[in-house]
C-alpha cells in the first residue's frame, strides 16, 4: 500500500459535536495528522454523558467519528497550554473550528491571531450561522439550522404533514467544510497563501440541499411543498410496508415500458387495463389507489425478496435496511464497504465515501481515548520534555450533558 492521498497534512482539530469532526475525520482517513484539542472539563458531545469506567473512550460516534485522529487534552484559559497550542499552529497547515462566533478571539486564537503564528495556515470556521449577518452571535445544532433554512418545511410524508427532521446536516455540513480545506489548500499550492473559511452550516446546507426550492421561489414566486415517498413525474414512487415488523421496500417506476414489466413482475396484469393506472398522468392522479393495490403485494412479502422479484423485471427497487441488515448486506461486503481498526479491536468500522486505487483510505485506530497523545505530542511534535506534557485527574472530567461550571 502506497502513500496515503494527504499525508504530511497536519491539521488541528478544535471543533466539536459532530460536523467539524467529520470534516476532519475525511483528512484523518487519508492519511492527515489530525490533532484533536479537547478539553476535560466538558468533553465533546459525541462523547456521551458517563464517566464511569472512563465510558467516553468507549462511545460509539465518538470511536467512529474521530477515529485516526491523536488527542491532546488543553485548558487554553492556562497559559502553558496556551502556548503549547500555539506551537502547534506554527508547525501546521489547517485549524478547524465550530465554536460560536467569537469564541476563538475570545481565546486569543482568531484568524489575525493565528496568521500571526503561521502565515499560510488555514482556518475554517464552522459557526452555525457564520461570522456576519444577524444571526452571527447565535449558536444552534443541526435542528436549528433545518428549521430556520427552511429544510424542515420540505420534510414531511405529504403536503399537510408533520415536518419532521432528516438529522443529516452536520454529515453533509462535514463534507462541505473538508471541500473548502481541499480547495484552500490547492489555492495555497499555487499561491504560497492561506486563507479564512467562514463557513456558514444554515447557508451550506441551504444551498446543497434546498437550492431548486429557493430558486423556485425567487424566479417565480411560489413555495414547493413536501412530497414524502413520491416524485414530481414518476409514478409509482413510494416506501412500501413489507412482512415483518417496521419492514418497508422502496419502488420506482420511471415510464410506460417499466410499468408493464412491473405489472408482469408483480403478477397484476390486470392493473395494466384499469383506467386509474393506464398511463403516466393518470397513475400520478390516483396515486393513494395505486399505494394501497401494492401495499396489498408488498404486505406479505420480506423486503429481501420483494426487492429481487422486482430486481429480475429491471425495477428500481431496494429494501429499506436497519443497522443489522446493513452490516450482513452482501453489496456492500463485495465493495469492500466495511474496514477494520488495524490495533487488534475486533469489529467493523463504517468504511469510507470514497476510494482512491494508489492512495486508499485506511483506519488505523479509533476514536481515541482522552489525552491519550499528550506525551507523544509534546515531545515527538514539538520537541518539549516530557515533564511539559498536559494531564488531568478524573475528578476534573466533565462531559457536555453536565449542568454549565466555570
Amino acid at each position: 500500500m502506497g502513500n496515503q492521498a494527504l499525508q504530511g497534512i497536519r491539521i488541528i482539530d478544535l471543533s466539536h459535536s459532530w460536523a467539524g469532526p467529520h470534516c476532519s475525520r475525511i483528512f484523518a482517513d487519508f492519511g492527515a495528522e489530525v490533532i484533536k484539542v479537547e478539553y476535560v472539563r466538558r468533553l465533546c458531545l459525541l462523547r456521551g454523558g458517563r464517566k464511569d469506567e472512563k465510558a467516553y473512550d468507549k462511545h460509539v460516534a465518538w470511536c467512529q467519528v474521530n477515529r485516526n485522529k491523536y488527542s491532546v487534552t488543553l485548558d487554553l484559559k492556562n497559559d502553558k497550554d496556551h502556548e503549547l497550542l500555539s506551537d502547534l499552529i506554527r508547525s501546521s497547515d489547517v485549524l478547524i473550528e465550530n465554536s460560536r462566533t467569537g469564541v476563538m478571539a475570545g481565546l486569543g486564537f482568531s484568524y489575525e491571531d493565528v496568521r500571526q503564528l503561521k502565515n499560510d495556515i488555514i482556518m475554517l470556521s464552522m459557526s452555525a450561522f457564520g461570522h456576519t449577518g444577524p444571526y452571527a452571535s447565535c449558536s444552534g445544532y443541526g435542528a436549528v439550522m433545518e428549521g430556520i433554512g427552511g429544510i424542515q418545511s420540505l420534510t414531511a410524508y405529504e403536503n399537510s404533514g408533520k415536518p419532521l427532521r432528516i438529522k443529516e446536516l452536520d454529515i453533509t455540513n462535514g463534507v462541505a467544510g473538508a471541500c473548502a480545506v481541499m480547495n484552500a489548500l490547492f489555492y495555497r499550492s499555487r499561491t504560497g497563501k492561506g486563507q479564512h473559511i467562514d463557513l456558514s452550516q444554515l447557508e451550506a446546507a441551504t444551498h446543497s440541499l434546498i437550492g431548486e426550492h429557493l430558486l423556485e421561489f425567487a424566479m417565480n414566486g411560489s413555495c414547493s411543498l413536501p412530497t414524502g415517498n413520491r416524485h414530481w413525474k414518476y409514478a409509482p414512487r413510494g416506501c412500501y410496508p413489507c412482512k415483518g415488523s417496521d419492514k418497508w421496500l422502496t419502488i420506482t417506476v420511471r415510464n410506460q415500458d417499466e410499468w408493464q414489466r412491473f405489472c408482469e413482475a408483480t403478477g397484476k396484469m390486470e392493473w395494466l387495463t384499469d383506467k386509474r393506472f393506464s398511463n403516466l398522468e393518470s397513475r400520478r392522479q390516483n396515486h393513494d389507489d395505486l399505494d394501497m393495490e401494492i401495499t396489498e403485494w408488498t404486505k406479505n412479502k420480506s423486503p429481501s425478496g420483494a426487492m429481487r422479484i422486482l430486481q429480475a423485471y429491471d425495477i428500481a427497487a431496494a429494501a429499506v435496511l436497519d443497522m443489522e441488515e446493513l452490516v450482513a448486506n452482501s453489496h456492500l461486503k463485495k465493495r469492500g464497504y466495511f474496514a477494520s481498526v488495524e490495533d487488534g479491536e475486533e469489529k467493523k468500522i463504517m468504511g469510507f465515501p470514497f476510494s482512491f486505487s494508489d492512495s486508499p483510505g485506511k483506519v488505523r485506530w479509533s476514536g481515541p481515548e482522552l489525552g491519550f497523545h499528550n506525551q507523544f505530542v509534546t515531545e515527538k511534535i514539538l520537541g518539549r520534555p516530557t515533564e511539559e506534557a498536559p494531564s488531568f485527574s478524573e475528578d476534573e472530567v466533565g462531559t457536555a450533558f453536565d449542568p454549565e461550571t466555570e
